[in-house]
């Protein structure tokens, strides 16, 4: 909805049409890669699975699963569950972001619960 917007007030404001075209073709190709990753996950990077068994982190890439081991700190709320995952074989960390409507809601919140009481080994940081 967002992108259509931009893309809205790109034809709204006045610029040169060649530079209306050309940022209107990135606004939708960005979408679209956007849509790809974060909605429908059929990019080859987006998780669409994670599993935290024994302390072991399991995430789905595609159709394939990897170990994973998490960075920094989870930001854990009621509404929202985030952090970063180092994936095997990646280069770059990637981000799990879990909404309330993301997965079973008494998992969700069984998970999240798991969390908050145990990050400190989950994430592998020292006890103060």
């Amino acid at each position: 909805m967002s992108h259509g917007a931009a893309v809205l007030a790109l034809w709204l404001c006045c610029i040169v049409l060649f530079f209306k075209l050309v940022l209107s073709a990135l606004v939708v190709i960005h979408g679209h890669r956007y849509y790809r990753r974060f909605i429908a996950r059929t990019h080859p990077l987006s998780i669409s699975a994670v599993r935290l068994l024994d302390d072991e982190w399991r995430v789905r890439l595609g159709t394939r699963w990897f170990r994973a081991w998490p960075e920094g700190e989870a930001m854990v709320t009621a509404t929202l569950i985030s952090f970063r995952l180092r994936i095997e074989n990646q280069r770059r960390p990637l981000w799990l972001i879990l909404f309330p409507d993301s997965a079973d809601p008494v998992q969700l919140h069984a998970f999240r619960l798991r969390l908050l009481l145990e990050s400190a080994t989950l994430f592998g940081q020292e006890s103060e």
